[in-house]
């Protein structure tokens, strides 16, 4: 008879470990070998975003040691790119001095800016570029994919650990942890020269931190995400919280003098090199090809080229006004179902980890609530703050405002039993994203593109973000003028760019058109927004065809005959408002096209030389009140 010893405590960590750590490290083999194999600048095929401005800081920090905007700077661009860099924010220093006064406190800071002929500053964070630094010393620009993948591969470790600690098994721990991240918008950001994959990392490991009883490491990650961006602020509520609520008073006091120090101590060391504790502030400008850029030659000024960007303060009247509730309502709907920026088709593996959550007959803990409650209430700001640009700027693929905080739901999961739960989050998930993880540099630099086909055609577009919808990087389909001084937009390829005040639809295709009301100036000063009460469309075509136009309110299917144009009229619904910064509202609306047939002039009416496939033209006039 032979006794087989039990196994030690550390094979049984040793075993429970290894499924994560081979996983992770095999994501990061692959995401390595990306990163050292390909020429990145040449393949990312330009700038796209915010990421000229961490490009070229992360490469000042790297190869000059210093937080500066200068003409090698400039030059530096041209080494890897044939075009220059596109939306580099750039900011004036400021000099400060502090001088006595009579009355309390009894001094006052004194701030002259500082001579722009030379020297300027970025206007964004200094963090992820600082981080990313090294590697970019080490492997040039390709550092930003060699730091990107590290971070993902310890991603799915963390995801790993906490799925195993919360009791399930090694393989569903691990599969899950994968499909998290694949079956979500995430790692379309490895090719992103921009915080956000950075930040969903700190996230990650923040909350593991919290969760593993490391509080106060957990509060120096949100302190350094706070500078990243402020909005992530948010997350030391949860810390604080609970532990006031268990009566641990000095660890909650603790735990805000931690993450104050950090991120004050951040803010301030941006004060020491830029002049400024808020790095948007001040006098900020953005520079693309069409203004020049500082130091490329004695006319290109700094002062003298583009507009000021600064974000000093809140636009009160953007917010609050008579469409304030109605454009939240709106940017709910928005962001739960948006076609280019939607929770559930960009990150449904954390829609299933959240329906799980609130499905769980076991008890959800306090500080699971904490968790989702700091996540509400980021979006809950982000959407208020930003109601008109609420996903980011410059037409990001999904959310990118969000992305950094989708890392919560992922520890509302409770244990996963069955291999179906990972199976369905990346099966549904893939609908929607797996074209994007097959060519990401493609479709990040064509955030449009991956919407025009599959099921995200049928989401509803985000008409409160519309002038950073991905149609309006080419001018050819984006405001371009109809009858009545409508501005149209054409965010597919099934209606051709107008030919004076009609356009074509492509023949048995269906096309999404965007149409913006005009402003009427008011005698006593002002503007007005009209609406469209009514639309008169008229349709023709040289051949039979079955066409439908839906506004939203009213719909009508016509059978067209050969040379035969037909007009009506259709009810149009409210619109929805819009108004970004400071100008006046206008309303928006979608109007779609359907057509059943089509057909080629230059194969059925030569001489014709068209070659488009067009199915009916299309003549709108509004009707205004």
């Amino acid at each position: 008879m032979s006794v087989v010893a039990a196994d030690s405590a550390p094979v049984q960590s040793a075993r429970r470990l290894f499924p994560g750590v081979a996983t992770a490290a095999a994501v990061a083999l692959i995401l390595l070998g990306v990163a050292a194999s390909i020429d990145f600048p040449r393949a990312e095929h330009g700038f796209k975003g915010d990421e000229a401005t961490y490009y070229m800081l992360g490469h000042s920090l790297a190869r000059d040691f210093d937080f500066t905007y200068e003409r090698h700077d400039l030059i530096r661009v041209w080494e890897e790119h044939t075009a220059g860099p596109e939306g580099v924010f750039l900011k004036r220093g400021k000099t400060n001095r502090v001088e006595a006064t009579d009355a309390f406190p009894w001094f006052r800071r004194i701030s002259t800016d500082e001579p722009s002929e030379t020297r300027l500053y970025f206007g964004k964070s200094f963090i992820y570029p600082l981080v990313a630094a090294p590697f970019l010393w080490l492997f040039g620009t390709n550092g930003f994919l060699v730091l990107h993948a590290l971070l993902i591969a310890l991603d799915i470790l963390v995801a790993y650990l906490w799925l195993a600690d919360r009791g399930t098994s090694p393989a569903l721990a691990a599969a899950f942890a994968v499909v998290f991240l694949v079956g979500s918008v995430a790692p379309v950001y490895f090719v992103w020269i921009t915080p956000e994959l950075f930040n969903l990392s700190l996230v990650f490991y923040a909350a593991y931190l919290w969760r593993t009883n490391h509080e106060y490491l957990a509060a120096v990650l949100v302190g350094i995400l706070t500078f990243s961006k402020p909005t992530h602020a948010v997350l030391i509520a949860p810390l604080v919280l609970l532990a006031a609520w268990r009566r641990e008073w000095s660890r909650a006091v603790g735990l805000v003098a931690v993450f104050g120090a950090v991120a004050g101590g951040l803010y301030l060391m941006n004060f020491g090199i830029t002049g400024e504790f808020n790095y948007q502030g001040g006098y900020r400008k953005t520079f693309y090809h069409t203004t020049g850029f500082p130091f490329a030659n004695t006319w290109e000024t700094f002062d003298r080229i583009a507009p000021v960007h600064g974000r000093d303060k809140i636009l009160a009247d953007t917010l609050a006004n008579q469409h304030t509730l109605e454009v939240f309502a709106r940017n709910v709907w928005y962001f739960l179902l948006g076609r280019h920026s939607g929770l559930i088709p960009y990150f449904f593996p954390g829609v299933v980890a959240l329906a799980l959550f609130l499905a769980s007959r076991r008890e959800r803990q306090l500080w699971q609530w904490l968790l989702l409650g700091a996540a509400v209430a980021a979006i809950g700001a982000i959407l208020f703050i930003t109601p008109f640009t609420w996903s980011g700027g410059g037409g990001p693929v999904g959310n990118r405002y969000f992305l950094s905080f989708y890392p919560l739901l992922l520890f509302l999961m409770p244990a996963i039993e069955s291999p179906r739960v990972p199976l369905v989050a990346l099966a549904v998930g893939a609908l929607f994203t797996a074209k994007l993880l097959v060519n990401p540099l493609w479709y990040s630099f064509k955030p449009g593109e991956h919407v025009k086909s599959g099921p995200l055609r049928l989401l509803p577009i985000e008409l409160t973000m519309l002038n950073d919808l991905p149609v309006n990087a080419d001018p050819n389909r984006s405001r371009r003028l109809l009858s009545g001084g409508v501005m149209s937009y054409f965010p597919d390829d099934n209606a051709y760019t107008p030919e004076g005040e009609a356009f074509w639809v492509r023949g048995k295709s269906r096309a999404d058109v965007i149409l913006r009301a005009p402003l009427a100036e008011l005698p006593e000063g002002g503007w007005r927004g009209w609406r469209i009460g009514r639309l008169e469309i008229r349709v023709d075509a040289p051949i039979a065809n079955v066409v439908t136009i839906d506004t939203g309110r009213d719909e009508r299917t016509i059978r067209l005959e050969p040379g035969v144009p037909q007009t009506f009229t259709l009810e149009m619904p409210r619109g929805v408002p819009y108004r970004p910064y400071e100008t006046p509202t206008s309303y928006v609306y979608v109007v779609t096209f359907t057509t059943t047939n089509g057909f080629v002039p230059f194969l059925e009416m030569p001489p014709s030389s068209d070659s488009r496939y067009l199915g009916a033209r299309i003549t709108l006039k509004p009707e205004f009140r």
